[in-house]
This record gives structure tokens, sequence and C-alpha cells, in this order.
């Protein structure tokens, strides 16, 4: 029978990894229902095209940006 060791600071880590993973598939999920809802009210000619690219660049930039800052501060509390 072994037994695993690991040290604080791998433990940290990795509870942070996780953490930020389970986030990012929470984010994920939003991001996809909002662009499904778009989709509808595009299709439903509630908005025009024009408006649907605006928003959805919005939403991908929004996206992008959340993602960078949870990778940022994951790097920060790494160290």
């Amino acid at each position: 029978m072994g037994f695993l060791f690991v040290s604080g600071k791998k433990k940290k880590m990795a509870k942070l990894v996780r953490a930020y993973v389970k986030d990012r598939v929470k984010e994920k999920r939003a991001f996809e229902e909002q662009l499904e809802r778009l989709d509808v009210q595009l299709q439903k000619k509630i908005i025009d095209p024009l408006t649907y690219e605006r928003i959805k660049d919005v939403l991908e930039i929004g996206f992008v940006k959340q993602r960078e800052e949870a990778r940022e501060e994951l790097t920060f509390f790494g160290r």
C-alpha cells in the first residue's frame, strides 16, 4: 500500500485549477445560452443581421476577456 504525499503548494494549485475549470464550464454554458437566444431573436426577426453581428462580437469579446482574466489570476496565485 503506497501513500502519496503532496506538498501544500501543489494542493493549492490543483484546487485553483479545478475551480478555474469549473468556472470556465459555467461561463461557456452561459455564453452558449446567450448565443442561442440571440440566434432565436435573429430568426424571429426581432433584431436585424447587423445588430446580431455587433451583439455577437460583444459577447465573444467579453467571453475571451473573462477567460484571460481568470487565467492571469490563476497564474498569479500559482506562484
